[in-house]
């Protein structure tokens, strides 16, 4: 985590950040600071210096100690929300058909979801009118990500039409699904995933596009934008015949981590000048 210096600037949650502010956001603050920073705190501190090893840098295996995705959902998540926004107001910015639209259920599958990031960032880039037109599954393997993400939705109060956490992809239901985004936000690059990850998520994506009448839609943000599992999961889709279209949308966010707590119990976040430069891919996929 970066040291606290002048070159922070230490913004809370009442001012605008990054000139962005949000027509009807949610309280991630009060999420982080209820869920997240709270137990971080009470975390021992071998415990914490052993998750901060430095050449770890968010990666996660599922049956890593509790205290590593304790660490990367303090120190990383408001960032990775930051990133996957902003893409997404890219993404839809002079698309027609920018969902969710009145009438439609957007079903959104999050893969890797960590403690609900896309979930947060859903709630600061929608107005809650359209947030209530979301059905949001979640999927972590990491049980502490999961008990963490399943209290951040809690507290959150995104106003979603619903938001649970899948044990199993094979739980998905595209029923009465009217437009399905599947998200992942950080997870390609991950050094535990296996070849069955890949497997898992290109049948999943087969299942949905044969079932649905339209294109199902997928948005990722990664730490790199080649290799690794992305080429495994094209790889799969086209084996599978699924057709794809490809946007890749570059965005630059500032850099924010977890600063001091202020006396009203805002959280105070450090801003770096250093910018997360990040391109994601929009894809539309068919048969």
């Amino acid at each position: 985590m970066p040291q606290r210096g002048s070159r922070f600037l230490k913004r809370c949650q009442s001012r605008v950040i990054g000139g962005y502010r949000p027509d009807v956001p949610v309280d991630y603050d009060r999420a982080f600071r209820k869920v997240i920073l709270n137990r971080w705190d009470k975390t021992p501190v071998e415990q914490r210096q052993k998750a901060m090893i430095p050449n770890r840098q968010g990666q996660l295996a599922p049956n890593d100690p509790i205290s590593y995705a304790l660490y990367d959902s303090y120190n990383y998540q408001r960032g990775h929300a930051d990133v996957f926004r902003e893409v997404f107001k890219q993404v839809y910015k002079k698309a027609a058909l920018a969902p969710p639209r009145k009438g439609e259920r957007l079903l959104v599958v999050d893969i890797g979801a960590g403690a609900a990031t896309v979930a947060v960032a859903l709630g600061e880039a929608l107005k809650r009118g359209k947030r209530q037109r979301i059905d949001y599954l979640a999927f972590d393997p990491h049980p502490m990500m999961r008990k963490l993400g399943k209290r951040i939705l809690k507290h959150l109060d995104t106003g979603f039409r619903s938001a649970n956490y899948i044990k199993s992809l094979e739980d998905v239901d595209f029923t009465d699904t009217d437009r399905l985004l599947f998200t992942f936000s950080y997870v390609t690059h991950q050094n535990a995933l296996e070849d069955t990850d890949t497997t898992e998520w290109a049948s999943l994506i087969k299942r949905a596009v044969n079932e649905l009448d339209q294109a199902a839609e997928l948005i990722y943000t990664t730490a790199g934008l080649s290799g690794g599992a992305l080429i495994d999961l094209k790889q799969e889709l086209r084996r599978a015949k699924i057709r794809g279209r490809h946007n890749t949308v570059g965005v630059q966010v500032r850099r924010r981590f977890p600063g001091p707590v202020g006396s009203d119990s805002q959280i105070c976040w450090d801003e770096q000048s250093k910018l997360w430069q990040v391109q994601a891919e929009h894809w539309m996929l068919s048969t």
